[in-house]
């Protein structure tokens, strides 16, 4: 894989930014080792090529390149992890071999001594990556279900594509807002509109329509 070295101005910023944002603090030195460790650079793309495997149903996907690296303003949860104790920042990553090229953005941190990610979904979603997590969990088996209804055999792929916001609104709970996500079986693609509202605890609740 190639990849663009982060530089110790853009780490030398991106800690700034932690302490600004209330993140945890970053050592720049050790986090422009990390990012430019071979081995981290292989997991990053390991990662990336199995997620186009898997979610999105590209057969040969090429992690060409690091695109940028930037450190996310506010902790977010991750799915396992839960808000993590170290900085999380996003790697975006130039992906080919899957039409047209495209970068794919994967949120990363460092958990129990090793690096995790979580690749993002395209488009415009709102979800934290707990949150996206669920919601692929729960549409992908309303949609198995009803991908064999219509014909598709039980294992046949079934994948995820692109994301799009549509609209939000304000509730007496904080705000609700609707997407639409495009699914494929082996009858072809559909989008399906996903309801996200906040309960009276705070939890984000996820209606697939």
């Amino acid at each position: 894989m190639r990849y663009m070295g982060v530089c110790a101005s853009v780490v030398a910023v991106l800690s700034g930014a932690a302490a600004a944002s209330g993140q945890a603090q970053v050592d720049p030195a050790k986090l422009k080792k990390l990012l430019n460790a071979p081995g981290y650079v292989k997991q990053l793309a390991t990662v990336v090529s199995k997620y186009e495997s898997s979610v999105t149903g590209c057969k040969k996907p090429v992690v060409a390149g690091r695109v940028s690296t930037k450190l996310l303003k506010r902790a977010v949860a991750m799915p396992g992890v839960g808000l993590p104790k170290a900085a999380q920042w996003v790697d975006t990553v130039r992906v080919e071999g899957c039409g047209k090229a495209f970068s794919r953005k994967v949120i990363a941190t460092v958990h129990q001594g090793r690096p995790i990610f979580f690749p993002y979904l395209a488009g415009s979603t709102r979800t934290t990556p707990k949150l996206q997590f669920d919601a692929m969990r729960q549409l992908l088996t309303k949609e198995r279900t009803r991908s064999t209804r219509v014909g598709c055999k039980k294992n046949s792929p079934l994948t995820l594509s692109t994301t799009k916001f549509v609209a939000e609104a304000k509730v007496e709970t904080g705000t609700m807002w609707r997407e639409a996500w495009t699914v494929r079986n082996c009858k072809g693609k559909r989008v399906v509109g996903l309801l996200f509202s906040p309960d009276k605890t705070g939890k984000m609740t996820i209606s697939v329509e």
